[in-house]
């Protein structure tokens, strides 16, 4: 604190509270300006402990429980996230959430692949987790954790480029319509196995149209237009909404022909049955032995999906 005389009788008082420079002009002599200047070091004084800041005692393992509970184990992927919350706990678990700042993030982080051996685009997934655990906590929960600002921001990742040229050549396309023609029989008989029919079945529409294993296993009867050349995929999509992708387009020769060749072979049957039943049809590729009619394309022998959920 001080005092300065500004002019005759005038004096200015300055003093610092609460973080600011604060002043007050006094007139009158100089022992009132002192007076004051007493007066006001006693006040602040007296509220200098508002001034600092308590700090929280808030756990990392609290806050991984808390996060597993409304976060992670509420997500499609609940069984990774588990583990890499695990994995954090292990970790950084008996710090409080206060003391975990960016060089304690970045020291985990590169531990990762130093010492536990992960790939890079696997840390960075468990480096994903962690921030989003961190942002929650210093948005929503800051009053439980003491922090005002995500620490693991000042964490700079290098994220790979993991960018794949993901088909088989033609040799291994061969090889894998070899293995899947010797399994078309029963072993030493003549009857055709049907569980390995239904999977070359599932391996050609996999190959030729890129589709996924939850759409293949979501296709029905229905979204099979073989006269457009087109499949209907409807599975997983917002809004309702359906993608079409070519049959017969831009796909091996010595896979179209086998596959061409059975859709039309269980389309014309699927046909017939529609003829031949008229205003009684409802739309089934086959009726089972316990009078059960099949509207799944790809299902066992009683109408049943492959595929749960289906």
């Amino acid at each position: 604190m001080s005092i300065r005389k500004k002019s005759e009788g005038v004096y200015e008082v300055r003093w610092r509270e609460g973080g600011r420079n604060r002043s007050l002009s006094v007139h009158g002599g100089l022992a009132l300006a002192q007076k004051i200047e007493r007066k006001r070091m006693s006040v602040r004084d007296e509220y200098r402990h508002l001034d600092i800041k308590k700090e929280v005692n808030f756990r990392m393992t609290d806050l991984i429980d808390r996060y597993w509970e409304h976060y992670g184990s509420k997500k499609r992927s609940a069984e990774r996230e588990k583990s890499i919350a695990e994995g954090i706990r292990g970790e950084l678990g008996k710090l409080f959430a206060r003391e975990v700042d960016g060089i304690a993030v970045s020291r985990w982080y590169e531990s990762l692949t130093a010492i536990r051996g992960l790939s890079e685009g696997t840390a960075v997934r468990h480096f994903n987790v962690m921030h989003h655990m961190m942002e929650k906590a210093s948005t929503i929960w800051t009053k439980e954790t003491g922090l005002e600002r995500n620490p693991v921001d000042s964490v700079e990742v290098r994220r790979p480029d993991d960018a794949r040229e993901r088909y088989l050549s033609e040799a291994e396309l061969r090889r894998l319509k070899a293995a899947l023609d010797d399994n078309w029989l029963r072993k030493g008989t003549k009857y055709v196995n049907r569980t390995n029919r239904r999977m070359r079945l599932i391996v050609l529409i996999a190959l030729t149209t890129g589709m996924r294993a939850s759409e293949i296993f979501g296709l029905r009867w229905i979204d099979v237009m073989l006269d457009e050349g087109l499949l209907a995929v409807r599975a997983k999509l917002k809004g309702g909404k359906v993608r079409y992708v070519p049959l017969f387009l831009r796909s091996p020769a010595i896979y179209v022909n086998s596959r061409q060749k059975f859709l039309m072979t269980c389309y014309s049957r699927r046909e017939r049955e529609r003829r031949t039943s008229g205003a009684g049809w409802k739309g089934a590729s086959r009726i089972c032995s316990d009078g059960r009619r099949s509207r799944i394309f790809v299902s066992t022998t009683c109408a049943t999906p492959l595929h749960p959920g289906t």
